[in-house]
């Protein structure tokens, strides 16, 4: 066995034992015997992501990817590192490609990259979402602003009125007062609805496609329960014939529409016409 392979091995052996500082080291010493080797590269990246130490852990993976491409891992693991520093856009990207490499590599790992292509969806949407109700704060706050330097302007210029009377003067003001607080609250209740429509965002796991990602449109189930966006799993069937989950033999005759998943999905679009471009 060479060098550098027995580094990895012992590499392994103390990431098994979760001493992962021990297995850096061994994954370094395997790396200076051999640099080309990608595989060295990631073990080390996984060590890394369990200590928290994402930007090192990113740096590996790229590393790992400029020797090649398709490695899962390293796009996993990249992806990773790009949620936990709060990069979900990119986290996407590199989530999105390992999911593609372990279908093609019948990996275990799909259901576990799934599941974080979600979070990045997720976090990106608490990113958007806090954005919206930030500026929405900043709008209303200029807003009232506006509604009290009116009132504050017609107050003034009422009791200036040397025509009035001090009666006529105090009913004016108490006039005045009531229309700029009706505004005052149409306005928040403008802005409160505004908010509780976009509260809803959270689409529900079972309506979104396990492929894709997107919520369904036209979905279909296999023999095995799973269900299916229908272009989505036949353009998968193209080139493998097997269920993406189970791996079991899979064909296009097999495949039957999901009518009550379907119309739970244009329920919820019906309702929430946002969830489009989720």
């Amino acid at each position: 066995m060479q060098p550098a392979e027995l580094h990895k091995e012992a590499g392994n052996a103390l990431f098994s034992h979760e001493d992962y500082d021990g297995a850096i080291r061994e994954y370094t010493k395997a790396i200076i015997q051999d640099a080309s080797n990608p595989a060295y590269f990631t073990n080390r990246a996984l060590c890394r992501l369990r200590l928290h130490r994402y930007d090192e852990a990113l740096a590996d993976c790229q590393k790992a990817l400029e020797l090649t491409s398709d490695s899962m891992k390293a796009h996993f693991y990249k992806g990773q590192a790009l949620l936990a520093l709060d990069r979900p856009n990119e986290a996407l990207r590199s989530c999105k490609l390992a999911y593609e490499l372990s279908l093609k590599q019948k990996s275990p790992s799909a259901s576990s990259i799934a599941q974080t292509v979600l979070n990045a969806k997720k976090r990106r949407w608490e990113i958007m979402e806090q954005r919206r109700v930030e500026k929405e704060g900043h709008l209303l706050f200029e807003m009232k602003d506006i509604l009290h330097t009116n009132y504050e302007m017609k107050t003034k210029k009422a009791e200036q009125d040397p025509d009035a009377t001090e009666q006529e003067r105090i009913e004016t003001r108490e006039i005045l007062e009531y229309e700029y607080l009706e505004k005052v609250a149409q306005l928040e209740q403008t802005f409160e609805r505004s908010d509780e429509k976009y509260r809803k965002r959270d689409v529900p796991d079972y309506l979104i496609d396990p492929i894709s990602f997107n919520i369904f449109y036209d979905p279909v189930v296999s023999k095995s329960g799973q269900s299916f966006e229908r272009s989505v799993i036949l353009e998968h069937l193209k080139n493998h014939k097997f269920d993406p989950f189970t791996r079991e033999y899979l064909t296009e005759s097999e495949l039957r529409p999901n009518l009550s998943l379907k119309a739970a999905c244009e329920q919820f679009l019906e309702e929430n016409g946002w969830a489009v471009d989720y």
